[in-house]
């Protein structure tokens, strides 16, 4: 991630937009709402040799249930270990606070807001609430958060440290498995505050205004926001139920739920959002797109929304459910108790949308260079895989099988015993780095390979295997950025990768594939056709060779953020690649004549792609967006042929459609 600097253009700068395209076939079926639920309600408990910090430990001295303040306690152990990747844990309980609880200052430009995870044991049973008539939360002109993960608020707004906090060096950060309550008269509230950058998300969280008032529920507006993963998150009350300010870098959201807003469910004001998941329960819009919808003026604000249920009350009959003055792409969207599902407002754009249903509707046309369908892949969505986590006594730690810690020695034999222990559940303690460098097979009984965000290094690898349990998920790893690990999935089985910092991962299976909030230093290959793969929150940075390629396989992605030359995503032997929603930070020097998107002799869809360019000596951004090849002949599709995104000098392509074939679903 690069520190850019960017502005917002004034409104008169807005450029004439393209047409837009619209296709509907509400008519003739029926559309289904298919969303991403859990169906396993998280009970997490680490053993206690973990390397999880514990609030309620008596160094920190939280005391849930009793009514007292535990402010001081929280935020002593959140302060405590600056980018240091630790997991501050809250049991189940109800936490009583009095002011923001914010993640670590650490070092200016250096450890400040970054690698920090506050976890709680169940997103139902740990409650963090802000006492009733919170002094400091009154003002809703000078919105404070309830937790904040990018800043202190107490400090000097126009301070050098203020300023540090905005650029995208949040790497690493997460709240998981709690609820936020916001006590009665906090007018100036808003519920979270998030930032982070290439790795890093919300999950399993409920953000609730007891009396409904408050600014923002998610605020995702401090600095360079993203990219991010939002999932399974369930906003009440507020007057923005979701908010962003600013252009860069990309939110990715999935299983959504807005109630009860009284302004807007969802404000996005500059981003680049993927969102396949969401209902809203409203009298107000559920998703304004656009700084200025009743205008038509906005510079840059991008949607791709895919699989929405839009539920309006009260005066909800006036006004249309959705409200677009930026790019949007859509599909599989129903309202009802609105005076319609969408108005789409953005200047010299023609397409609309009548009645309460979208199966599919691109505010800009359809591109293709050979012929091809006029709709997106709409490769099959799978919700991703919860298991019940397993009793902490069962776990098994590779340090009791004689790995060591920050010793720089191989710790491959005592690994691999820990895995063949028989234990289902192997941790790898942050106590420190731990090195592989031969070949590590997780097999077994083994289904969850986890980490507590401590580092793993080396030059071997680790291949998930087949093993007795139908579900292997890995997770919770922090890989150094220059570091030659290798991942490899030859098991048969489903497999899932979560929150791993820097992976380098090649999959040649027959079993289902998923990948979750992950960022890449190396390129990630899927070799086998009958593979089926998807991806949330991707993140390749690679300025060597080709990002993500799919040699045959099904690769369904949710947003993916970029950025150097060479080719993002390659498509090859009769492979299918959807990706909905993304961001290209396009500066760079090297690979930039290299196609963003290849496809030969192979399928793919992309919607929602907006690139960013900032000027900078020698660098320019990529100029060829797709190239594709059929049989002997190939086209390219340029940046000057794509509709202008103003803000960041960026352009966007809501929808390229490249096959002429659909996959077997």
């Amino acid at each position: 991630m690069k520190v850019s600097v960017f502005k917002q253009l004034p409104c008169l700068l807005c450029v004439a937009f393209i047409t837009g395209t619209c296709v509907d076939r509400t008519k003739n079926s029926e559309i289904e709402i298919a969303q991403a639920a859990p169906n396993i309600q998280e009970n997490i408990v680490f053993p206690k040799n973990a390397g999880v910090i514990d609030v309620t430990a008596p160094k920190y001295g939280a005391k849930p249930n009793d009514g007292k303040d535990d402010t001081q306690a929280i935020q002593k152990a959140l302060s405590e270990f600056p980018n240091q990747g630790r997991i501050i844990y809250l049991p189940n309980g109800v936490y009583d606070i009095s002011d923001t609880l914010h993640w670590p200052r650490g070092k200016r430009y250096s450890s400040d807001y970054k690698r920090t995870i506050l976890q709680g044991q169940s997103r139902d049973g740990v409650v963090i609430r802000l006492k009733n008539n919170s002094p400091g939360f009154q003002n809703p002109t000078k919105p404070r958060p309830v937790i904040s993960t990018g800043f202190d608020p107490k400090l000097d707004p126009n301070s050098e440290d203020i300023k540090a906090s905005r650029v995208a060096q949040r790497f690493g950060n997460s709240v998981r498995n709690l609820t936020i309550k916001l006590g009665k008269n906090n007018y100036g509230a808003e519920g979270l505050n998030f930032a982070a950058h290439n790795q890093g998300a919300v999950r399993s969280v409920k953000i609730i205004s007891e009396d409904r008032s408050g600014t923002t529920g998610l605020a995702l507006t401090h600095g360079e926001v993203g990219p991010l993963l939002i999932e399974d998150v369930e906003i009440i009350g507020f007057d923005s139920g979701i908010r962003t300010n600013t252009c860069i870098n990309s939110i990715t959201m999935q299983n959504i739920t807005v109630r009860d807003q009284n302004r807007v469910g969802i404000f996005n004001g500059g981003q680049v959002i993927s969102l396949e998941g969401f209902n809203s329960f409203n009298s107000v819009r559920a998703i304004i797109n656009g700084n200025n919808p009743h205008k038509g003026c906005d510079l840059g604000s991008t949607l791709t929304l895919v699989n929405a249920k839009l539920i309006g009350h009260g005066k909800a009959k006036n006004i249309p459910a959705i409200s677009s003055a930026g790019f949007l792409y859509a599909r599989n969207v129903v309202s009802s108790g609105y005076k319609g599902v969408l108005a789409n407002n953005a200047v010299r754009t023609k397409a609309q949308v009548k009645g309460s249903k979208i199966e599919e509707f691109t505010s800009r046309p359809i591109i293709s260079q050979f012929p091809s369908s006029s709709r997106s892949l709409q490769l099959p969505i799978k919700p991703f895989p919860k298991l019940a986590w397993d009793d902490p006594k069962k776990w098994v730690s590779v340090e009791k099988f004689g790995a060591i810690p920050n010793d720089k020695k191989d710790d491959t034999a005592a690994f691999q015993a820990a895995i063949d222990s028989g234990a289902t559940t192997v941790f790898v303690p942050n106590s420190g780095n731990f090195t592989i460098n031969g070949s590590l097979r997780i097999r077994g009984k083994v289904r969850r390979f986890i980490g507590t965000s401590g580092l793993l290094d080396g030059k071997g690898e680790i291949l998930a295997d087949n093993g007795s349990e139908p579900t292997l998920i890995v997770e919770n790893f922090f890989i150094p950025y220059n570091s030659k690990l290798k991942w490899k999935n030859f098991a048969n089985r489903t497999v899932v990768y979560r929150s791993i910092n820097n992976l380098i991962l090649e999959s040649n299976s027959t079993g289902n594939l998923f990948i979750d909030d992950v960022s890449v230093i190396r390129q990630v290959r899927f070799l086998n056709s009958a593979q089926h793969v998807w991806a949330r929150q991707l993140n390749p940075e690679i300025r060597t060779e080709t990002n993500v390629l799919n040699r045959g396989a099904h690769l369904w992605i949710l947003g993916m953020k970029t950025e150097q030359g060479k080719t993002k995503i390659k498509t090859t032997n009769g492979g299918f690649t959807e990706l909905l929603g993304g961001l290209i930070y396009a500066n760079g020097t090297n690979g930039l004549e290299e196609p963003l998107f290849h496809i030969v002799n192979a399928s793919a869809s992309f919607s929602g792609v907006a690139d960013a360019y900032f000027q900078k000596k020698n660098s320019r951004p990529l100029r060829l967006w797709v190239e594709e090849t059929r049989g002997l002949q190939t086209k390219q599709l340029t940046r000057d042929q794509i509709p202008a995104r103003m803000t960041t000098n960026g352009h966007v392509l809501l929808l390229y459609t490249g096959f002429d074939k659909q996959p077997n679903k």
